[in-house]
């Protein structure tokens, strides 16, 4: 059972092979894996995909599809957000904020746009997709917003950085303010005493860290210290982190702080970071979706194999594509991926 496989893979114990975490997007490579068209149903195409693969974990079953008119490039949604396209889902991404000003932002209250019922609803969505995923695959939800992803969602970039910079101690109340969200959030979570919580804040960039490492540990960490309690309570579960970009220079503050797995994204030193955190952390990654893309079939298997030699010194490794694996891979690559990740990880 791929749950299972999971399982132990997050709590350091032996598999037959290295489990795998995916999130898939490809509906040419679905139609071939499940022999129906998978806009047709998609709810029930990724369903019969991720157990035809033998994913082992997910983060939950999309529900709908979006389909682009041929040339149509990107769609306007509800309340700001535009979708581009991306497999059958969609990828989105805000291009409108409620506030205007750095003052808008300094003023903001958190706390009171904060409805009980999002997470609740979170939570059902999560029993229900594990439900439909049965002990075929751990489904773990993702709580996206955890504390700095907050303003970065509800502001933008431009005015979080200009405000955190203009006026840091006003900010920080703001920022406080958010950590409760998360903290009241992350209570209910807990209370549901699921195996995994998984946790996503971008906390870095491509190129490194947003701000100097001082300010996370100043503005930042002691704030995660406060909304983690919840969770950390309960020794059984685990608790995972992942941001964008490398944040190698906080992944030490990131296990003080408690974390018990991460992703490793493609542009982190794998190899470094397994033999650092890796005998008593699970590890997440970390191929990279460009050698999919753009390599050949060979440039795959060479990619798959030097993950899982890199990642040896960890005993929970978990394979995936750090950026997922959407539409534009081409069909060649997709099949050797799976086929490479699945031979090259068998394990006496």
């Amino acid at each position: 059972m791929s749950y299972q496989r999971a399982l132990k893979a997050i709590h350091l114990e032996p598999t037959d092979q290295a489990a795998h975490q995916e999130t898939l997007d490809h509906p040419q490579f679905m139609q071939e894996v499940i022999g129906y068209d998978p806009w047709s149903n998609p709810q029930q195409a990724f369903i019969d995909t991720y157990k035809a693969l033998d994913i082992d974990w997910m983060f939950g079953v999309p529900k709908h599809a979006i389909r682009f008119a041929p040339g149509e490039s990107s769609r306007a949604g509800q309340n700001g957000v535009r979708y581009t396209e991306w497999g059958l889902t969609g990828s989105s991404w805000r291009e409108q904020y409620p506030v205007h000003t750095v003052e808008d932002v300094l003023t903001y209250d958190p706390c009171a746009l904060n409805s009980p019922k999002d997470i609740q609803n979170a939570i059902s969505s999560r029993r229900a997709d594990q439900v439909l995923m049965g002990d075929s695959t751990l489904v773990s939800g993702l709580y996206y917003t955890t504390l700095f992803q907050w303003p970065i969602m509800t502001f933008g970039w431009e005015l979080f950085l200009t405000a955190a910079a203009a006026e840091p101690e006003r900010f920080q109340r703001v920022l406080a303010d958010f950590a409760k969200v998360s903290r009241y959030n992350l209570s209910a979570i807990a209370a549901e005493n699921f195996d995994l919580v998984f946790l996503h804040d971008d906390i870095a960039m491509e190129r490194g860290l947003v701000f100097h490492p001082k300010w996370y540990r100043k503005r930042l960490f002691p704030l995660y210290e406060e909304l983690l309690e919840p969770l950390m309570k309960d020794k059984r579960a685990r608790v995972a982190f992942v941001s964008d970009g490398d944040y190698t220079e906080l992944l030490d503050d990131l296990v003080a702080v408690g974390f018990d797995g991460f992703i490793i994204n493609a542009n982190m030193d794998l190899a470094a970071i397994a033999r650092r955190i890796g005998r008593d952390h699970f590890l997440v990654g970390n191929v990279s979706t460009a050698i999919l893309t753009f390599g050949k079939p060979e440039d795959v298997v060479r990619e798959v194999k030097r993950c899982l030699d890199d990642a040896r010194p960890c005993a929970g490794h978990i394979m995936k594509a750090t950026a997922d694996l959407p539409h534009n891979i081409p069909l060649d690559n997709i099949r050797t991926y799976f086929s490479a990740s699945r031979d090259l990880s068998r394990r006496n």
